[in-house]
């Protein structure tokens, strides 16, 4: 939950670029973005995966 926080801040201030779709490292995180499309052409968000980064374990999931 505090990653998902971390996250969402770092986006509003301008600190995580989500312009580049695939895997990134983050501090000690791997995330894993993905744009979502509702239909054609129509942008509707990204999916943000977060991964440990040494251990790629799973820990949560963030759309925006």
């Amino acid at each position: 939950m505090y990653q998902r926080k971390k996250i969402i801040k770092a986006i509003d201030n301008r600190r995580l670029s989500l312009k580049n779709e695939g895997e990134k490292n983050w501090f000690k995180y791997k995330l894993r973005i993905t744009k979502l499309y509702w239909s054609r052409n129509l942008f509707d968000g990204y999916q943000i995966e977060i991964f440990d980064k040494r251990t790629d374990f799973y820990i949560d999931t963030v759309v925006v």
